[in-house]
């Protein structure tokens, strides 16, 4: 039981730590433009788009990857544009056409800075198979550009859609 009031501890600092960000109503709407430009230029692959959203020390990463592990170091992560680019160019090689989400949700920070979104996502494969995942996206704004963007999905079914072996060892004919 002490164990769990460890964790509980912990949590409480953190809770009594909180500091809300100041409320700003423009802001939240320069990130929701930013949010629906960046879809639209994943939606249509156009990397100079999404390079225009980016800020310079921008950071995509996957945290939970086929690899099975959460740990840093186990996941792929992409930075600075260069890296990033490179991680939408070889996944547009494999998508055919996005299709628009559904069951979604949104969240923006009260000063912009952050947004969660989560939606069921569908992609028709170049091989002419539909890959179908949920996603939550988690994207961090720095002047209005795309400075962290974290995916979050289910790692089988991107194994499986993109060819990707499980655990660097299994790779799935069906699922």
């Amino acid at each position: 039981m002490s164990g769990m009031r460890d964790r509980s501890t912990h949590l409480d600092a953190l809770i009594e730590g909180y500091d809300s960000p100041p409320d700003d109503a423009e802001e939240r709407a320069r990130s929701l433009s930013v949010l629906r430009a960046w879809q639209l230029a994943l939606e249509t692959k156009d990397l100079a788009g999404l390079e225009a959203l980016m800020h310079e020390d921008i950071v995509i990463d996957l945290p939970f990857s086929e690899s099975g592990r959460t740990e840093s170091g186990f996941f792929r992560v992409y930075q600075g544009i260069p890296e990033c680019l490179d991680f939408w160019r070889a996944a547009f090689q494999f998508e055919k056409q996005l299709h628009p989400f559904t069951e979604m949700e949104l969240f923006v920070s009260s000063d912009g800075s952050r947004i969660f979104f989560e939606g069921q996502g569908h992609v028709t494969m170049t091989t002419g198979a539909e890959y179908r995942n949920r996603y939550v996206l988690r994207i961090d704004l720095d002047d209005g550009r795309v400075r962290h963007y974290r995916e979050y999905y289910n790692p089988i079914i991107s194994a499986f859609a993109f060819g990707r072996p499980i655990a660097g060892q299994l790779k799935l004919d069906r699922l």
